[in-house]
């Protein structure tokens, strides 16, 4: 056991000091910080180094089996992509989930706060109401405002900095409006109603676009993975028959001008059928 408990603490330190070397040797790029900065929204216990190692090792992993199984190479290095780019795609997921939630909140928490203004409450005490009343992800965001504040943190620098963490444009509106009415004074309680109701006007507004261009989007799902679907289904059928586009370098030519020709029609069916407000 105590052999075994040493090797733990010894690999524990190495991955340690792995990741806080990667940690300090990419802390200037700007795809570093925003990979962390995509963490911190997901709300996991990551680092951007530990996330990127995780990609690093399902894209060799999947290599493997695929060397192994006697993939071809084109094959190969799309799977080693697919694998590497799953695990960030799923952290922007969940970090895109997170935001939807806090946005769908927002309208509510708003009324809160201004209700507890009204009832003659500090703007301290109408952000506790919130943390006691609230769901999450508000409720442990507006708790970390209150420790901040605690620590000897001003206020406005606690929400803005919850405004940059939680990422929602919302919340910034909001956070802005906010700031400007603090500083020059005004009742806060009127103005909490008033943006609650801008808020909840820009929800049903972005409501209704995405259920006028949802039409769009089936097109663009279908035709993006309707090629994917055909070839797949054909090589099944008839290997003979895809084998020249699979093993031969003219194959992974078209393979490839294809791809790149999806991504591009992918990036403008998503900006026709995308709004903006």
């Amino acid at each position: 056991r105590k052999g075994r408990a040493k090797q733990q603490r010894t690999g524990q330190s190495f991955r340690k000091t792995v990741v806080t070397a990667t940690e300090s040797a990419f802390a200037n790029v700007k795809q570093f910080r925003a990979l962390q900065r995509l963490l911190t929204r997901a709300d996991l216990p990551l680092l951007a180094a530990e996330l990127l190692y995780i990609a690093a090792g399902a894209a060799i992993l999947v290599a493997l089996v695929a060397s192994i199984a006697g993939a071809p190479a084109l094959v190969t290095l799309v799977l080693m992509a697919m694998a590497g780019s799953g695990p960030v795609v799923w952290v922007a997921m969940r970090a895109s989930k997170r935001i939807k939630a806090f946005d769908n909140q927002l309208a509510d928490l708003l009324i809160t706060i201004a209700a507890s203004l009204k009832a003659g409450h500090s703007f301290r005490h109408a952000i506790q109401s919130v943390v006691d009343e609230g769901a999450e992800p508000a409720a442990k965001e507006f708790r970390r405002v209150l420790t901040e504040t605690r620590l000897g943190r001003p206020m406005d620098e606690a929400l803005g900095e919850m405004a940059d963490r939680v990422g929602s444009k919302n919340l910034s509106f909001v956070l802005n409006a906010v700031t400007i009415q603090r500083q020059i004074g005004g009742s806060l309680a009127g103005l909490f109603d008033m943006v609650a109701e801008t808020v909840r006007q820009r929800q049903q507004f972005a409501r209704k676009i995405r259920s006028l261009t949802a039409m769009g989007r089936m097109s663009a799902y279908v035709l993006g993975g309707l090629p994917f679907a055909m070839s797949i289904l054909i090589s099944l059928i008839s290997p003979t028959y895809m084998s020249p586009l699979w093993h031969t370098s003219t194959g992974h030519e078209m393979v490839i001008a294809a791809l790149v020709m999806l991504a591009i029609g992918g990036v403008i069916l998503r900006k026709i059928v995308s709004f903006k407000g």
